[in-house]
């Protein structure tokens, strides 16, 4: 008696198993990233008490983090408040900052990896570079380049959990490497560099120019903003627990604090780490604030209308008196929301500092001494950095073939199918951490994160312990949940006329962020729904793993591994003293 693992011999005729029901066969797991995703499959396994398995995570980055490592351009910062941005089980006293710089939280993963022992199933500098399915075995296939050899693995269970941002790109500009000065990508940043006294300019609108901006404004001789986009500039995320934070300590009568910034006492760090439930409601009064902000997504809403009035009113002043060809150019028309907000403390104030010029214009080209815009201008520059994202990775960046050797990327042409955000039809036993049609724009991410996982790992150990070769999803289920989102995103704010992301940049495109609040995903999430999956199983008796009629504690009885009480509280586990959840 003891574990099996899937093997050829599995496809004979149905016989009874020398093997105890619910006895896991091995499982071997493999995934792609040691980011936040990554991270939390590895702790949530030995949490939710996997046994009789292997895990690997490859991760690119010679650290883990995942985009905390990678983005290290100045004013790197989280837009959601740091005691919200923590997986919900690990909370952490010590935030320096109510929105917390890109170190610390790399720290805080770094720190979490450490903690609960996950670096032994984690091999960096591994990048994947494909992942084949074998209906005949039941496994994937699957290829890594580490440190520039070529090794073979293999996985009964696929995780893809590198996201959609993690490809970045040189904007499409004719002439950007003929620029003799420093070329700089802020997903590529060059801490080292300083641009104290030097002509700079910054090309992009989104998260990253808004938080780089106010920084190289400061020392810069000259800063140039090209600015071919507009976005909604907000008000701090959790605005009213940062004011009453500021109060407290007196942060509002000081020029060494920015306006949209707290940095916490050790007396209030204190607080938290002494007091955990005085911490857990802090935290939920936080995450509580972020997640009352969604009627704000509904088109035609009122609070989408207030939203509008009241961010415009305050970029408004913000700019202040003048200015007008700037406040005509820089609030957008469509609603707040279309396009990720961000709260920007900083951005627009050092915008119509004497020493910054925002162009509109569209770019022609760049040349060895600058920028020329479409207007014939030049502008020089000794340093250009280029805050213009990524490719959008809805496909991942590694070939995935399934079903009879079907490749991922003809599937997802003309576009991507992904069932609930984590797994795709035609590649069984493949999952995506909050992937396409995920939760990505309202709410905070590390929850979606979260409960995403557990998601896979439920259907991972549902793959184990049940002898299941196959699990993959109906291409029905996909069909009707698409018909469903498609329908709920006509009346959201993501819908309206503006390019974004979550519409893979085409304005008018198909939305692919899901249908609902923050809430509404983890909730749908908490359970598979097995009958939206076709299963295959390793044995031509789908029942073969009830095995030979008896359970793993009555074999460990027998075998004196199990004695006394404990032995008995093993055999009798459904009798309590209360209605409380019970293991066999």
């Amino acid at each position: 008696m003891g574990s099996w693992t899937p093997s050829a011999d599995d496809h004979v005729p149905y016989s009874v198993r020398e093997q105890w029901h619910s006895q896991p066969g091995h499982l071997r797991v493999i995934c792609a990233g040691a980011g936040a995703a990554g991270l939390c499959v590895a702790y949530k396994m030995k949490h939710m008490k996997f046994t009789n398995y292997d895990l690997v995570c490859y991760d690119k980055n010679p650290e883990v983090g995942g985009t905390w490592y990678e983005n290290r351009y100045p004013g790197c910062a989280c837009d959601v408040p740091a005691h919200a941005y923590t997986y919900s089980f690990e909370p952490n006293p010590n935030w320096s900052s109510f929105y917390a710089y890109a170190p610390e939280i790399r720290q805080y993963f770094e720190d979490f990896a450490q903690k609960h022992g996950l670096m032994p199933y984690i091999k960096l500098n591994s990048r994947i570079l494909s992942a084949t399915w074998s209906e005949e075995k039941g496994i994937y296939y699957v290829e890594v380049k580490t440190e520039g050899r070529i090794t073979h693995d293999w996985c009964h269970v696929f995780i893809n959990g590198t996201g959609f941002l993690n490809d970045w790109k040189w904007p499409d500009i004719e002439g950007i490497h003929n620029f003799k000065g420093t070329l700089m990508h802020s997903a590529n940043w060059d801490s080292d560099i300083d641009w104290t006294g030097k002509r700079v300019a910054v090309i992009g609108t989104g998260s990253s120019s808004i938080q780089m901006v106010p920084q190289i404004q400061k020392t810069a001789s000259h800063l140039t903003c090209f600015m071919r986009s507009v976005t909604w500039i907000s008000p701090s995320v959790g605005g009213s627990v940062l004011d009453e934070d500021r109060k407290k300590t007196n942060d509002e009568n000081s020029s060494s604090v920015p306006h949209g910034q707290h940095f916490y006492s050790e007396e209030e760090k204190e607080k938290f780490r002494t007091n955990p439930d005085y911490h857990l409601e802090y935290r939920r009064n936080l995450e509580g604030t972020v997640n009352k902000l969604f009627d704000m997504f509904i088109s035609g809403s009122q609070a989408s209308e207030d939203a509008q009035k009241t961010m415009k009113a305050e970029m408004l002043r913000r700019i202040g008196p003048g200015h007008e060809d700037l406040k005509k150019r820089l609030v957008p028309s469509w609603p707040p929301g279309c396009r990720r907000i961000t709260p920007g403390d900083g951005y627009l104030e050092a915008l119509v500092k004497p020493n910054v010029t925002t162009v509109h214009q569209e770019i022609e080209r760049v040349v060895a001494e600058g920028v020329i815009d479409s207007t014939g201008q030049l502008h020089e520059v000794d340093i250009l950095a280029c805050a213009t994202g990524f490719n959008l990775a809805f496909l991942p960046r590694f070939d995935v073939r399934g079903v009879n050797n079907v490749k991922m990327a003809d599937e997802f042409n003309p576009e991507p199918r992904v069932y609930l955000s984590v797994t795709v039809p035609k590649f069984p036993n493949y999952f995506i951490v909050n992937g396409v049609r995920g939760q990505w724009a309202s709410g905070t991410a590390l929850p979606a994160h979260e409960i995403a996982v557990e998601y896979i790992l439920k259907c991972a150990k549902k793959i184990q312990a049940d002898g299941i070769r196959a699990l993959e999803v109906k291409e029905e289920a996909v069909d009707q949940l698409y018909e469903h989102i498609d329908a709920w995103h006509q009346r959201s704010v993501w819908n309206a006329s503006c390019k974004s992301w979550y519409k893979n940049n085409i304005s008018g495109g198909k939305l692919w962020i899901w249908a609902g609040s923050a809430l509404h995903y983890v909730k749908t999430m908490m359970e598979p729904r097995y009958e939206h999956y076709n299963v295959r199983y390793w044995n031509s008796n789908m029942f073969a793993f009830l095995g030979n009629g008896r359970v793993e504690a009555e074999f460990l009885a027998q075998t004196g591994a199990l004695t006394g009480s404990e032995s008995n509280a093993r055999l009798a586990p459904y009798l309590r003293n209360e209605d409380v959840p019970f293991k066999i």
